[in-house]
């Protein structure tokens, strides 16, 4: 179950997950896949977009404004407004909506906006339904109220997926009933809670009771959460992931040689949510960045010292039971075969009859849950994979040149489709603010380009760029089983001719100025 608020300008509301990613950004020659027709059901059925579009209208135009026009009559606005949605509703798709109807200039986002979002997360359900194999139209019960009427939904997303997305699009996790899970678990679930999202501040709870003036402090100037798109998430996933890995080996070389706690770095340093990210790029400033035109200079912290308290907490769970991440990077595209392989070793496998998965992993570290394994093995037995209990990034593969695939895998869930067109294969008209220079937007964009010293700068902005999080994984081992599915030198020679058939790029880097350009001919 997730939450949102915003704020007069202050509200807020409560929800949960949404459809194939879109960014406001990436709007061009997407692949969209269709969804197979819904099962026989003896249940009231309804489908999930429409639930969560009339939902929102529901809110923005007759809830919202209600509101608003009773706050006119006692003399002063509500300080919040608190919108609860089902626990099958879909975060990413509630915050477009938000976006959208602000462009669209609704009356009553001009005294409000959408400022906060919550999730809460059922503690003890916790396990069960990230090892889950099941569709959402396969658990009516999520979307039922206590002792309500259970009523299904069209939907073949996973649970799992459904799952992750709650926990990723949120300022605040709430992991509620702790009273009825053990220490270990609580623990071993903050870890968890804090790698998928870095950013978010998160707080246990039992019987749904909190600080109100933790999640519902002081208005801010914006939550990173309701501002962000698809793109922003999962590049922030990626800088985040980045910092707690360099932080991660920096304590375990410090404490191998006697000198714990003492930690060097150099670069430029800003936070999201209270996670610091050190990036090479940029002056040492306020993180800022635009949408649909408009700056938007924020500092993405929650709560101050109890955030930081918070967070310091579920970062050293993470440490004791083995909960990491890292990102795998690298400038060279994928062997679709083989990279299938790699794939497969993931708890994703399929009966080709049945369509049903097969696979009975469960997440590692729960009661009854798989040990991770120590080594990999492509033709049978354990593989590291397992260990992975999330990954996703931006992929590039060789049989798909000018697209950028996106890969997002949790628990028995894995899917990889095309995002759009690399942006160095978008015209600059079609970039953000058309590619003008003095765009943030543009700058975070031209930061994914190799840079000209790479042998890889001639191929723009494409790479992997993969965030892997898991418990007990074997870093070196999953990179050196993705670095076979790389091409040979004597693959890119193959590739470099076939990509000359291809449409060439139409935006380079001038490296001079570090600013796009017009490709020439």
């Amino acid at each position: 179950m997730a939450a949102l608020a915003a704020t007069p300008r202050t509200s807020s509301c409560r929800c949960a997950a949404g459809p194939p990613l879109h960014t406001h950004k990436r709007q061009r020659s997407h692949q969209h896949e269709t969804s197979p027709p819904p099962r026989a059901s003896t249940l009231p059925r309804r489908r999930a977009p429409l639930i969560l579009r009339c939902c929102l209208r529901v809110c923005a135009q007759q809830g919202i404004s209600q509101l608003l026009r009773l706050a006119n009559r006692r003399g002063h606005l509500y300080d919040r407004m608190i919108i609860e949605l089902s626990g099958v509703a879909e975060p990413k798709n509630i915050r477009r909506e938000f976006v959208e109807a602000a462009e669209a200039g609704h009356i009553a986002l001009n005294v409000c906006e959408l400022q906060t979002m919550i999730t809460v997360v059922d503690s003890p359900s916790f396990s069960e339904l990230y090892s889950s194999k099941e569709s959402i139209q396969n658990r009516p019960d999520l979307c039922a109220e206590d002792g309500g009427e259970q009523e299904a939904i069209d939907s073949e997303r996973k649970v799992v997926d459904l799952l992750v997305e709650q926990i990723e699009c949120a300022d605040f996790i709430v992991l509620n009933k702790k009273d009825k899970c053990a220490d270990e678990t609580m623990d071993t679930l903050a870890g968890i809670a804090a790698n998928i999202n870095p950013t978010a501040q998160v707080v246990t709870a039992e019987w749904g009771k909190v600080p109100l003036d933790t999640v519902f402090g002081a208005p801010k100037s914006g939550s990173w959460v309701c501002k962000a798109d698809d793109e922003d998430d999962l590049r922030d996933a990626v800088a985040a992931a980045k910092q707690l890995s360099k932080k991660r080996k920096a304590s375990e070389t410090a404490v191998g040689h006697g000198t714990a706690g003492h930690e060097h770095g150099h670069g430029h340093a800003h936070e999201h949510g209270g996670v610091q990210c050190t990036e090479s790029h940029g002056e040492a400033h306020g993180h800022t960045h635009e949408h649909g035109g408009v700056p938007c200079t924020e500092t993405h912290g929650h709560g101050g010292a109890a955030s930081d308290t918070s967070r310091q907490a579920s970062t050293t769970a993470a440490q004791k039971y083995g909960i990491t991440s890292f990102v795998y990077s690298r400038r060279r595209p994928f062997h679709p075969q083989r990279l299938m392989k790699v794939i497969l070793q993931l708890p994703v496998k399929v009966d080709p009859n049945s369509g049903d998965l097969v696979d009975n992993w469960e997440l590692p570290g729960a009661a009854g849950g798989e040990a991770a394994p120590a080594e990999a093995s492509v033709e049978g037995g354990p593989s590291v994979m397992r260990a992975v209990i999330r990954s996703k990034g931006f992929v590039w593969v060789a049989n798909q040149h000018r697209s950028a695939q996106y890969w997002s895998h949790a628990g028995h869930y894995f899917e990889l489709r095309a995002l759009g067109l690399w942006w160095a294969a978008t015209a600059l008209e079609q970039w953000p603010d058309q590619g003008k220079t003095e765009s943030k937007e543009v700058k975070r964009i031209v930061d994914d380009f190799a840079p000209q010293a790479d042998a890889a700068a001639k191929w723009g902005d494409r790479r992997q760029e993969i965030v892997f999080i898991g418990i007990g994984m074997k870093e070196d081992k999953i990179e050196e089983l993705l670095d076979t599915c790389l091409l040979s030198d004597q693959e890119m020679l193959l590739y470099q001719s076939q990509a000359e058939k291809a449409p060439p790029d139409v935006v380079a880097l001038d490296f001079a100025t570090m600013t796009p350009k017009i490709a020439s001919a």
